[in-house]
């Protein structure tokens, strides 16, 4: 789902589809700023936000939920941020999002 070890999720904080997997400073990633939103609805807060590819990286960042469904959630030092992919609903499903 967010594509980490067994040993990464037990020391991750998760708030929703999102997930803050604590990791060392990222080299060669481009500073965005201080602040992200992922998934729509999470707005991600930090000292310092980089880029490195595909994967984004935040110092002390905090997660807030946008439409507040979710309670805000902080990690210490660098975290990635990763965002749970999603599988395809039933056909008797609908996905009413987060």
């Amino acid at each position: 789902m967010w594509e980490v070890t067994d040993r990464q999720l037990s020391v991750s904080v998760r708030q929703g589809d999102v997930l803050l997997v604590p990791e060392r400073e990222p080299k060669n990633a481009v500073r965005r700023g201080a602040s992200l939103t992922v998934a729509n609805s999470h707005l991600i807060r930090a000292d310092e936000v980089r880029l490195n590819g595909n994967r984004c990286y935040a110092l002390n960042p905090t997660v807030v939920h946008i439409k507040g469904q979710h309670a805000p959630v902080a990690i210490e030092g660098w975290a990635s941020i990763r965002v749970a992919r999603e599988s395809d609903a039933w056909d008797f499903a609908v996905r009413i999002g987060d």
